[in-house]
Order: structure tokens, then C-alpha cells, then sequence
């Protein structure tokens, strides 16, 4: 055996101390031995000693000789013993433990599943519940609106306003629950193109006004000459921002004035910053409750919540719109005398030609819309009866020819019979839905194939504009719509496709 081999047996705790202790008693007895023999005068205790220490030495060195050899024989451990064992009960250990470990990815993977499918069931319902909502509210909003137009009567009109603008407020929450679902899910979208500023920040004034009228607040914005006219970026998400922010500031402020105001933060060669401040003079905000006013369903009091009303959604969704797109949102306010609402979004600057382009449209919108259908034939594709006779009453005021198809088969077949300018397309109806319809067309030969097709549904979950417009569609209208949003839409879309012709018949 080599001496290696031998240090590593030798080296066990309880022969090494075995080792140890006899070899110290060994020396222990020669010592006393010695010592004995040198300073002992009589003759008998020196013998004694030097028998019972020679005796004690060999029973000393006898035993020592035996442990070394123990530590010198081969290992006779079977396989089956303390090693095996060892290494055996490691190997069932980590059996064990991989065991454990695939049924907790197994039950992570089955939960993943459930929550996945949870998800889906949600998004599902979010989307049926506001089909199912929106459809009705459609026909009440648009044939309200209808009427106003034609009423008369003081406090007729006057109660017809109350049905609208609860119709308005109902719409209101729906689009909260929306849009806080999204945020939830993370699915927002964020479009970089160009926009005027003016006009997106008019649109929401011209939306608020009338609610700032009836409350008598003085209500206005002002715009710096120094921004830019045209920037890139969402002009929708900026809106919906504006009109939160603007709206509760409306709600909340029983006199005085909403304002809201622009600012250049930060300006670069190809991007500003802008901070938008929507000031008000209502019941203000207490210190402690700042922050939270940002939380989903907080709001300032229940004695709040019963008061004004709402979901308490409208600034946790401000906060979190700003926020994705790298912005920053902040508050000043002090209880009684009024709030300061503040956010910051950074756009992009754009070519004087994009900038050319852009002002150009955006300036013949603002002109007033000759409400002309006449020689313009439209189909309606449409299975909700109620919402037929409001497009047929709202277009028909307008002189446009009118066809109505209740699903896409008999659409198909209408449009087989003959031709038409633009098509308004449903897109959840019997037998044949509006997809599949437009796809249908879309294949089809020549001029047929090329018809301006608007999507006008109930449907607005997110992406679905992006869905229609993969499909073939050349633009969307949500319900419940406005009839002079409709207009501009068949306008527009008119306008761009008989240019196009005109253009290729040149070529």
C-alpha cells in the first residue's frame, strides 16, 4: 500500500485519536520510568516500577501494532455498504427532488393555462359586452340626436338633452372599463403620426363646452405660438388624456374657470417635450389624498363617489397612458380653492413637407361639410333593424341612395345586382360577418374589388381598427357614431377614391 492510500485511512477522526492517545501513554510510562529510575534511592520500588511500566509499555505498543495494522488492510466494505449506501440514498434524493420539481412545473404550466384561459374568457366578454352594449346605445344616441334637431318645443328639447347626455355619461364608463382592461393587459398600442396640436386640443374643448356652459365656468385653452404646428406622435392617446383630465375638472368645479394651457418643456433637433396643465377652481384635493387619486377605483371620499359620480378610473388611466409613453404626470392642489393637473409627453418634430400635407386636411375638415349625398349610392350592411333605419334616416336627410343588406350573403347578392360608391360594413352578423364579407370582395375582378368598404360596428376593443384595415377595409367608424363624423368619413373616403381613378386614367 502506498503512503498515500495510508494517510487517507489513517487520516479518520476516531483511529487518528486512537493513534494519538496510545503513543502518549507510551512516552508517558517511559517518562515516569526514567524519572523513577533517576531520583528513587531504594533499590525495590526502582524494580517494581521498571516491571509495571515495561508491562504497561508492551500492552501499549501491542495494541498500537494492531490498530496500524487495522489502518493498513485492504477496504472490505461491499458495495452495499456505508459508501453504497450513501451514494445510493443521494440518488433516491434526487430522484425525489426531480419529482417534486416536474409536478411543480407541471402545476405551474396547468395554472399558467388557467390564467391564460381566464384571460381569454375576459377579453371575450369584454368584447361581447360592448358589442352588446354599444348596438343599443347607438340606436338611443343617434335617433335623440335626430330629434333634437327637429324639436321645437322648449322643454322637449330640453329633456331630450338630459336623455343624451346620460346616454353620453353611460358611454363614459364603458369606455373606462375598456380602456382600464387594456392597461391591465398591457395591450396599448402607441402610433407615431403626424397631427396638429391645435386641432386635438380644440376637439376636446369643443366637447367639454357645452358642459362648461351649463355650469357657467369659464372655460378656455391657450397654445403658445411658439409650438410647433404639426408633431408626430398619438393624437388619439393625447385626447383621451385631455378629455379625462378636463372632464373631472368640469365635474369638480361648481364655479370659476377650467383652463387648460401648453408649455415648451425640453426642445431637441428632432423631438420636444410639451407639459399640458389642466387647471380648475373646484373642491380641490387633500394632501393625503393626492397620490392616491392615481390608484385604480380611488377617489377622494365615498361622500365623493355619491356626489359627483363615476368609476374612479378617469386619472389612473391618465397616469398610466403618460407614463408608457415615457411621460410624467403631477398634481398641485389645495382643498376648496382648486387643483392643477400636469403631465409631460415627448412627440416627435416633422418635415415641412409632412407638415404642408397634414395642415392641408386637417384645414379642410374644418371647413364647414356640404351635406350633399345627392347621385352618392351607399350599402348598408347592417343585421340590427334599429340601427338600419338610423343610418337610412341620416344618411337620406343628406340625399344619398340608399340599399340595405341585413347580413353578408344578401350583401353579395345586392351587390351583384349593381353598383355602388362606398359600402358601410357591420362586422358581427348572421350567416356571413363583415370579415368575410369584405374578403370575398376584395377578390373579386376590376372596379368590383376596389370599392371603398367602412367598417361601422360596435366593436372597439384595441387593434381592431389595425384587424380591418389588414382585411381589405379602407377606414372605421365605432357606435354609437356621430352623424357628422359619418359624413366627413364618406366624404373623405369618396373624395380619395375617385382620385385615384382619376389618377390611373391619366397614366
Amino acid at each position: 500500500m502506498d503512503i498515500s492510500t495510508f494517510k487517507k485511512r489513517v487520516n479518520i477522526v476516531p483511529v487518528l485519536g486512537t493513534l494519538y492517545l496510545l503513543v502518549s501513554l507510551i512516552l508517558l510510562c517511559m517518562a515516569i520510568s526514567f524519572w523513577v529510575l533517576l531520583a528513587a534511592e531504594n533499590q525495590q520500588l526502582r524494580t517494581w516500577v521498571s516491571m509495571v511500566s515495561g508491562i504497561i509499555m508492551l500492552i501499549l505498543g501491542y495494541i498500537l501494532i494492531r490498530q496500524v495494522k487495522q489502518a493498513l488492510k485492504p477496504n472490505k466494505i461491499p458495495k452495499s455498504g456505508f459508501q453504497a449506501t450513501t451514494v445510493e440514498g443521494l440518488q433516491q434524493m434526487l430522484e425525489l427532488k426531480n419529482k417534486e420539481l416536474s409536478r411543480l412545473a407541471q402545476d405551474l404550466i396547468k395554472e399558467q393555462e388557467i390564467r391564460g384561459s381566464s384571460e381569454k374568457a375576459k377579453q371575450i366578454f369584454l368584447v361581447n359586452i360592448s358589442h352588446e352594449i354599444r348596438t343599443p346605445m347607438n340606436g338611443i344616441m343617434g335617433f335623440a340626436r335626430l330629434l333634437e334637431e327637429s324639436l321645437i318645443d322648449e322643454d322637449h328639447h330640453e329633456s331630450l338633452q338630459m336623455i343624451i347626455k346620460s346616454a353620453d355619461q353611460l358611454m363614459a364608463i364603458l369606455n373606462d372599463i375598456l380602456d382600464f382592461s387594456r392597461l391591465e393587459a398591457g395591450d396599448i398600442n402607441f402610433q407615431q403620426l403626424p397631427f396638429t396640436l391645435k386641432d386635438s386640443v380644440h376637439s376636446i374643448y369643443r366637447m367639454m363646452e357645452q358642459g362648461a356652459k351649463c355650469k357657467d365656468l369659464n372655460f378656455s385653452y391657450e397654445i403658445p405660438d411658439t409650438l410647433p404646428e404639426v408633431l408626430s406622435g398619438d393624437a388619439v392617446r393625447l385626447g383621451q388624456i385631455l378629455l379625462n383630465l378636463t372632464s373631472n375638472a368640469i365635474k369638480f368645479t361648481e364655479k370659476g374657470e377650467v383652463k387648460i394651457s401648453l408649455k415648451v418643456m425640453k426642445e431637441q433637433a428632432d423631438r420636444i417635450t410639451i407639459a399640458f396643465k389642466v387647471h380648475d377652481t373646484g373642491i380641490g384635493i387633500p394632501v393625503n389624498k393626492q397620490q392616491s387619486v392615481f390608484d385604480f377605483f380611488e377617489q377622494v371620499t365615498s361622500d365623493t363617489s355619491r356626489r359627483y359620480a363615476g368609476t374612479g378610473l378617469g386619472l389612473s388611466i391618465v397616469k398610466r397612458l403618460v407614463e408608457l409613453q415615457g411621460g410624467e404626470v403631477a398634481l398641485e392642489s389645495v382643498l376648496g380653492k382648486g387643483s392643477d393637473f400636469y403631465f409631460t409627453i415627448d412627440f416627435g418634430k416633422v418635415s415641412d413637407e409632412v407638415k404642408k400635407q397634414t395642415m392641408k386636411t386637417s384645414n379642410r375638415f374644418q371647413q364647414p361639410i356640404v351635406q350633399n349625398g345627392k347621385g352618392i349610392k351607399v350599402l348598408i350592411v347592417e343585421d340590427n333593424p334599429i340601427n338600419q333605419l338610423l343610418v337610412i334616416k341620416v344618411l337620406e336627410n343628406q340625399g344619398y341612395e340608399i340599399t340595405v343588406a341585413s347580413n353578408g350573403r344578401i350583401a353579395l347578392e345586392e351587390y351583384g345586382k349593381q353598383s355602388f360608391d362606398v359600402i358601410l360594413m357591420d362586422l358581427q352578423m348572421p350567416e356571413l360577418d363583415g370579415y368575410e364579407t369584405t374578403r370575398i370582395i376584395r377578390k373579386m375582378e376590376g372596379d368590383k374589388g376596389e370599392i371603398p368598404i367602412v367598417a361601422m360596428t360596435a366593436h372597439t376593443i384595441e387593434g381592431e381598427l389595425e384587424k380591418c384595415l389588414k382585411i381589405g377595409m379602407n377606414d372605421y367608424i365605432s357606435k354609437p357614431f356621430n352623424a357628422s363624423e359619418l359624413y366627413q368619413k364618406i366624404e373623405m373616403i369618396i373624395e380619395k377614391a375617385r382620385s385615384s381613378t382619376v389618377t390611373v386614367n391619366k397614366s
